[in-house]
């Protein structure tokens, strides 16, 4: 009797083993497939999408060497490594080129990123809402940012950013608002 027990509970055992298998495997597929169909409902570019920050809950990003924060709307990873920040503009509509401080701000994310991969950035994707761009970042954009950073440190409550006027809701967000004559009071 236990000659024949043991084959049979061996078998079902198996079989069991076999089916969570099965099923685990399925779950994954089913996983996957979401994730590549949320992906192309978006219009992302080829690749896995490593972060979204679209509704706000996304991790702030920093850079090690650089005072730089930042919270792109998408990162896609692509099969080379590379990063690819995306933005989303919705608002803006009719545009004939990106817009210079879209351009900085892709800049920025891609500089940003430059510690978080091993390859850094080639080009980061403004989205508007009619029509997207490709921002190169090349190595001349690369040093815009890297002036920029350096005009800004230079800002102090004697001698504040050169703005004349400034949209109330980027001054309430702006970190210079306290000292800059535009800003304060906003």
């Amino acid at each position: 009797m236990k000659e024949i027990l043991f084959p049979i509970g061996l078998s079902i055992f198996l079989l069991a083993l076999i089916a969570l298998i099965m099923l685990f495997n399925e779950r994954h597929v089913q996983h996957q497939r979401l994730i590549t169909e949320h992906q192309q409902a978006l219009g992302l570019p080829e690749g896995e999408l490593v972060y979204e920050d679209a509704d706000g809950q996304g991790e702030t990003l920093s850079s090690s060497d650089y005072p730089l924060i930042g919270k792109p709307d998408y990162i896609v990873k692509q099969d080379d490594g590379r990063l690819v920040p995306i933005v989303l503009k919705l608002n803006v509509r009719d545009a004939s080129a990106p817009a210079p401080n879209h351009e900085i701000l892709i800049a920025t994310y891609c500089l940003i990123l430059e510690d978080y991969a091993e390859t850094p950035p080639i080009h980061g994707i403004v989205r508007y809402a009619d029509r997207e761009f490709v921002i190169e970042y090349t190595p001349a954009l690369r040093k815009k940012v890297l002036r920029l950073l350096g005009d800004i440190e230079q800002y102090t409550a004697q001698r504040p950013p050169p703005l004349t006027k400034q949209k109330v809701t980027k001054c309430r967000a702006c970190i210079f608002q306290p000292i800059c004559p535009v800003g304060r009071g906003k």
